[in-house]
């Protein structure tokens, strides 16, 4: 297996961790468990967790932090070994990586110790979205060579559908922080489920529900559009059918509360995250530097 191969095997692996490790994250909001170990790293003071549900649930979202981290040290390693010459950007990327890790995991002891302040969570789960997004940007980079999508309007379109797709991830996000998912159990809007409440914390509610629509026409267009095009139809068709299935759980979720549509409404959102992250990378020309040229003008200037 020569280094390529194994470095763009364990790309994939570390990013696939990386999203485990935030839908357990959703995991442990939605039942509860954000103080299953009240302390850190340690849990009830021991380095195991105790036969308690919710002390199993944040101990497992730590453990798998904890892998997460140790694979993303060795994707960046890996990267400088192998590409630092001939693709840099990818070596940089999983760099940037984990100087976020390094920022998250202050974050999540700062969560425990301020006992789940909602804008510490807020800002908790959107570090880890930003990990997220250089870990599968440093897999794309690092596939086989590629021209892109030559056509830069589309391009600007895939990168303005990213960040609209982040910002409406924070909006969902707001909803939770400030406990307005609570209060508004209707969908798609509130009161009788067709009655525009801006009231109170109802109006992070709209606010995400409106973004949702406009946002959410957005994506659909952008990723029609890349359905296509050589290259971009297995991502777009899958990330469109993801965001489908987002909607239909994200109304599940305001209607029931229910534990099993809330966690699968993280998970899937982190989904579409990656979906039309994944797209707009693949936009982007991938190139490994020629060194041969160089070589000749040494070898020639010493003739």
């Amino acid at each position: 297996m020569t280094g390529v191969t194994l470095f763009r095997r364990l790309a994939v692996v570390t990013a696939i961790f990386a999203y485990l490790q935030i839908a357990l994250g959703g995991l442990v909001r939605v039942s509860g468990s954000g103080l299953g170990c009240p302390d850190w790293p340690l849990c009830h003071g021991r380095p195991y967790p105790p036969a308690n549900l919710h002390s199993i649930i944040e101990y497992s979202h730590r453990a798998v932090g904890s892998v997460t981290g140790v694979l993303i040290i060795a994707t960046v390693v890996l990267a400088w070994v192998v590409w630092r010459t001939r693709r840099p950007v990818v070596a940089w990327l999983a760099t940037a990586s984990l100087i976020g890790v390094v920022g998250e995991g202050l974050l999540g002891a700062g969560v425990v110790a301020n006992e789940l302040a909602s804008w510490l969570v807020l800002i908790h789960l959107g570090l880890a979205m930003i990990i997220l997004g250089f870990l599968v940007a440093t897999a794309v980079m690092s596939m086989t060579p590629s021209p892109g999508i030559p056509d830069p309007g589309f391009r600007r379109l895939a990168a303005i559908a990213t960040g609209a797709t982040y910002a409406l991830l924070l909006t969902g996000s707001t909803v939770v922080a400030s406990g307005a998912d609570t209060a508004c159990r209707s969908w798609p809007l509130c009161g009788s489920g067709f009655s525009p409440d801006f009231s109170g914390f109802n109006a992070f509610t709209m606010l995400h529900r409106g973004s949702v629509l406009v946002i959410g026409a957005l994506l659909v267009f952008a990723l029609l559009r890349a359905a296509t095009m050589p290259g971009l139809r297995t991502a777009s068709v899958a990330t469109l059918m993801v965001f489908a299935l987002q909607v239909a759980v994200g109304a599940g979720a305001a209607v029931t509360d229910a534990a099993f549509f809330n966690g699968f409404h993280v998970a899937l959102a982190t989904l579409v995250w990656g979906g039309v992250l994944t797209t707009a990378v693949l936009t982007l020309p991938r190139a490994d530097r020629d060194a041969q040229p160089s070589r000749l003008i040494v070898e020639k200037g010493s003739a």
